[in-house]
């Protein structure tokens, strides 16, 4: 039954997903900020019925509830959030949380919602909430706008003061974790709530962003393995591996320090058991086959990364290939790098070397032209690649086209650039 419902969601969301509108040009958005705070939590269902009367009644209130419950998570949250006193649907089949939401048009409207009139007045978590409403209105995020298929995109700010306490509220924190369903994106003050926590809320902010101007369709079983969650540095599925690591390119963009931490954070790659859920080996990538380590997001995000700031104009060209090829729904790095290879014949070479680098070598001819193509400048690569493996085996220097592996890429430095579509910090 459970396995049901979550089919009827994902044809539901994807029917959606697909009757959007779409043009070759894209349109610039907006966002549409909401405040919402928590009034109360409601229990909605009867954990403990007793006898057969209330049972029967617990059964149909429950199927009642369960209604609403889908009903609000992929309707009326994402595309009418509304104003006013508004339902908000736990995980938790029995409890829901009945929320104040209020349209904010400015910063100062923000500041009052919250209970302050000053920015020194508010909590660690709201602060972030407040960060993140200025990051929206920020050079870098307007400058992603052009990307967007979307009119428009909303924003509810989740102020959960009151409820934090994980000993009386233990749901909370993963019923407002932050997100990104495509039309809307919520962020919630109870996953910042430590001092200077509001530079990581706005880079998640970029990162939801980012996935609101993807339509890439996920694997439909275990994209993220047994256990649904996901990390940087794991082996998932490439899909899966695509749609996050764009998402953390585009933190990385914004962030010297994230870009460093991504580069750190993939020395070591997650494997999750496939017998249990959540037990995970950590494993030297090295180890993996060249595959597999294009379905580790992380690795996704630092090729994407390298791409745009190691060759000319790198930024503009990876996000047009994004640009271009947005209408494949089941889409991996695959797609983005042949467009971006056809588009860009003369930085080939760059591209495959990066690819290269982050894969130690261990894509075939055959898998490397599944991401460079096969042109004669694919081929010139390739060709080159293998003379310079056999002279290092051999002990003797190649010459022509550099395509050397000498083992784990060395440390990039990120070139900083003001031009569009967008700086980096």
């Amino acid at each position: 039954m459970k396995k049901i419902k979550m089919l009827l969601l994902v044809m539901f969301v994807a029917t959606v997903f697909c009757l959007q509108p779409y043009s070759a040009a894209a349109k610039d958005c907006e966002f549409d900020f909401y405040y919402q705070c928590i009034e109360k939590v409601v229990q909605i269902n009867d954990p403990e019925p007793e006898g057969w009367w209330g049972h029967t009644k617990s059964f149909l209130k429950s199927g009642v509830n369960l209604v609403k419950k889908t009903w609000e998570k992929a309707v009326t949250r994402n595309y009418a959030p509304g104003e006013g006193t508004k339902r908000w649907y736990s995980d938790n089949k029995n409890i829901a949380y009945d929320v104040k939401r209020v349209k904010v048009t400015s910063e100062e409207q923000l500041l009052q919602l919250m209970g302050a009139k000053s920015e020194s007045e508010l909590s660690d978590g709201q602060k972030a909430l407040l960060a993140v409403y200025r990051h929206s209105k920020s050079q870098d995020v307007k400058d992603r706008m052009q990307y967007n298929f979307r009119s428009s995109i909303n924003v509810i700010l989740s102020d959960t003061t009151g409820f934090d306490d994980p000993a009386k509220y233990p749901e909370i924190k993963d019923d407002f974790w932050p997100y990104s369903s495509g039309p809307t994106i919520q962020m919630s003050s109870n996953r910042y709530s430590w001092p200077g926590s509001d530079v990581s809320a706005r880079s998640t902010f970029v990162h939801e962003f980012a996935h609101s101007f993807d339509r890439t369709i996920k694997e439909f079983i275990h994209p993220y393995g047994k256990d649904g969650s996901h990390y940087a540095n794991e082996l998932s599925k490439p899909r899966s591996a695509f749609v996050e690591g764009w998402a953390e390119f585009n933190e990385m963009l914004d962030s010297e320090e994230k870009a460093t931490q991504m580069r750190n954070n993939i020395s070591l790659v997650k494997v999750e058991s496939k017998e249990k859920a959540g037990d995970y080996t950590n494993v030297e990538p090295e180890t993996l086959t060249g595959e597999q380590l294009m379905c580790v997001e992380g690795i996704n995000a630092v090729i994407m990364h390298r791409m745009a700031t190691e060759i000319d104009g790198g930024k503009n060209k990876v996000f047009d290939a994004f640009l271009k090829t947005r209408w494949k729904l089941f889409r991996s790095l695959k797609s983005l790098t042949l467009e971006f290879a056809k588009k860009n014949p003369g930085d080939i070479e760059k591209m495959a070397k990066i690819i290269d680098e982050q894969t130690f070598g261990k894509l075939s001819d055959k898998e490397m032209m599944e991401y460079i193509g096969k042109s004669d400048a694919a081929k010139a690569w390739l060709k080159a690649r293998a003379e310079a493996k056999d002279a290092e085996e051999n002990g003797t220097a190649a010459s022509g086209t550099e395509a050397t592996n000498t083992g784990r890429p060395a440390d990039i430095k990120v070139k900083t650039e003001t031009t569009n579509p967008f700086s980096v910090k």
